[in-house]
């Protein structure tokens, strides 16, 4: 019989074990969850950019209607989207010669040589492209137009102007992940 002299104070060594578990589990669980969110932060925040710089195209392509200058548009197709923005991204670095400069990941810039905007990823959990080298998304801007002599290419005074988007220039996906 236990008196209150020689009650133990404590923990055995066997409920020290088991709490040591418990917490290691419970931190294994955070570090995955904030790795997801991290992948879908990632995400999100492209997808923003894109959006920003699409509005931005958009907004161009009135400006040039109302001043009746449409015919200026096919001049934004291999220029950087970017200089449409009031204010970059801060993850945008500018202008490159080429991709095989080096560029931090989770950065946007302009690739100069081949006219291209790149999104180099820095969380490439679930993404899948055909490109070779760093994970990374390039995007042009793309002349919309209604191609009325299905030649396919625009027709200065043939084919009718829609105005400008910014579209991939090379198929990539994202396999469906995320916080469960």
């Amino acid at each position: 019989m236990l008196t209150p002299q020689n009650k133990q104070d404590g923990f055995t060594l066997l409920e020290l074990v088991v709490v040591i578990i418990i917490i290691s589990i419970i931190g294994l669980v955070a570090v995955n969850r904030f790795w997801q969110w991290s992948v879908v932060a990632e995400r999100a925040s492209l997808q923003t950019v894109v959006g920003a710089l699409r509005t931005a195209l958009g907004l161009e392509t009135t400006r040039l209607a109302m001043r009746q200058q449409l015919d200026k548009l096919p001049g934004y197709v291999d220029t950087n989207p970017m200089d449409l923005l009031a204010q970059a991204p801060h993850t945008y670095v500018g202008e490159v010669k080429n991709e095989k400069q080096p560029v931090e990941d989770g950065s946007w810039y302009f690739d100069s040589s081949n006219r291209l905007l790149v999104y180099r990823l820095k969380y490439t959990d679930g993404f899948s492209t055909t490109l070779k080298g760093p994970p990374r998304i390039r995007y042009r801007i793309k002349l919309v137009y209604t191609d009325n002599n299905h030649n396919g290419r625009y027709d200065r005074n043939v084919d009718d102007l829609g105005g400008l988007d910014l579209v991939p220039n090379e198929a990539y996906r994202w396999l469906p992940q995320g916080p469960k």
